[in-house]
C-alpha cells in the first residue's frame, strides 16, 4: 500500500491554463464602469437567458479540458470577468462540481468593468496570499486600468508565484499601446525578482493575454521569455507559447490571420531540479492550445458575439494549458 501511494505521488500531474472568456458580464447595469451595452436593454440585449448560456458553455470547456487530460486544471487565469458575482454563478455550475473551485479577484479601475482572475482547486494548492500589482510605467507614475493579479501559493508543498494578466489591446494602435504593455511585464519582472531575493528558488508561472506575442520585446526582451529552454538563465523564463506560434498556431483571429497573445511562461525552477517541472506534451512541444470542435466555428473561435449579433458561443479566444509532473 505505502509503495503504490509513492508512486501515484511521483506521477501525479497539475494542468494549469489561461482562458480569455470574453466579457463574462452578468446582466445588472454597474453605474461605476462602462457595461451598459451588456444589460438587457443595452445594444446585446444581454439578459439572463444568454448569461446562462455563456457560464454553461465555460464550464463545458472545463470540462472537456478534465476529459482530455484526465482531472480538472489545478489552478486556471481567466481574463474579462466583471466581478466576483459571475465568477461565484462560474465555480457553481453542476459541471465543475467536481472541481471544488475558489477563487481570487480584485476589482480594478478598467473602464468597462473587466478584471483578470484565479480560480484554483484548495485540495491541489494552498493559497497563502494575494494582491492586485498596480502597472508602474517609466515615468515612475502608476497605470490606472486593470491590475495584474499576484497569489502565492504552494503545490505539493512547493511555493509558487501566479501572475495573471490583461495587458492593454492594440486598439489604440500598436505604437499607441506598447508602452503599457511593456510596463506590464516590467511590472512583472521587478516584481518575482524582488520575490526571489525572499525565496531564491520560488516557482514562476505568469499567464494572461498579453496582446503581444512571444516575438515581441514585452515578452521577449523586458520579461526575458526565451524560445528554448536552452537559452533560459536562472534570472530568465521559458515561454512554450513561441514554439506553438512558430508552426503557425494561434489562439485568437486578428484581421483574418491567426495570432498568438494568449500566453503561459515559466521561470527556470520549473525546468530543473527534482520537484515539479513543466513536461514535454508531445511533437516537442510544452504547451497546448486547446481547441474542440465544439468550441469551433468556420474555422475560428465561435464567440458569443460578432459585433451585436448574438451567437451563442464560447470566446473569442482559445484557451492554453501547460501540465507539470514531479521528476524524480
Amino acid at each position: 500500500m505505502f509503495s503504490f501511494f509513492y508512486v501515484f505521488l511521483i506521477c501525479m500531474k497539475h494542468t494549469i491554463m489561461f482562458y480569455n472568456l470574453d466579457n463574462l458580464y452578468d446582466t445588472v447595469a454597474n453605474p461605476n464602469t462602462d457595461d451598459s451595452e451588456y444589460t438587457p436593454t443595452g445594444q446585446k440585449r444581454w439578459d439572463w437567458l444568454k448569461y446562462r448560456k455563456k457560464l454553461e458553455n465555460i464550464a463545458d470547456v472545463f470540462l472537456a479540458v478534465k476529459g482530455s487530460v484526465g482531472d480538472f486544471p489545478t489552478l486556471i487565469g481567466v481574463s474579462e470577468v466583471e466581478n466576483d458575482k459571475v465568477l461565484e454563478d462560474l465555480v457553481s455550475q453542476k459541471k465543475l462540481s467536481g472541481g471544488h473551485y475558489k477563487y481570487v479577484h480584485y476589482d480594478s479601475n478598467d473602464t468597462r468593468g473587466v478584471d483578470v482572475a484565479l480560480l484554483f482547486r484548495p485540495s491541489s494548492f494552498k493559497l497563502i496570499k494575494s494582491e492586485p500589482l498596480k502597472l508602474i510605467l517609466r515615468s515612475g507614475r502608476e497605470y490606472v486600468g486593470r491590475d495584474i493579479l499576484f497569489v502565492l501559493g504552494e503545490i505539493e508543498g512547493e511555493l509558487f508565484a501566479i501572475y495573471v494578466c490583461h495587458l492593454l489591446s492594440r486598439r489604440a494602435g500598436v505604437n499607441a499601446s506598447q508602452g503599457f504593455r511593456r510596463a506590464g511585464t516590467e511590472t512583472i519582472y521587478n516584481h518575482a525578482a524582488a520575490l526571489r531575493q525572499e525565496f531564491p528558488y520560488v516557482k514562476v508561472v505568469i499567464m494572461g493575454d498579453m496582446n503581444d506575442t512571444p516575438a515581441d520585446d514585452s515578452l521577449k526582451v523586458l520579461l526575458k521569455a526565451r524560445r528554448t529552454i536552452k537559452e533560459v538563465g536562472f534570472n530568465d523564463y521559458f515561454n512554450p507559447m513561441w514554439q506553438l506560434m512558430d508552426k503557425g498556431y494561434g489562439t485568437s483571429l486578428h484581421n483574418h490571420r491567426w495570432v498568438l497573445y494568449d500566453n503561459i511562461i515559466v521561470s527556470h525552477s520549473l525546468l530543473i531540479g527534482s520537484g515539479l517541472r513543466i513536461m514535454p506534451l508531445g511533437k516537442g512541444f510544452y504547451a497546448e492550445i486547446f481547441a474542440k470542435s465544439f468550441m469551433m466555428s468556420r474555422g475560428q473561435p465561435k464567440r458569443s458575439y460578432a459585433k451585436n449579433k448574438y451567437l451563442g458561443g464560447y470566446s473569442d479566444h482559445l484557451p492554453v494549458l501547460i501540465r507539470l509532473k514531479k521528476d524524480g
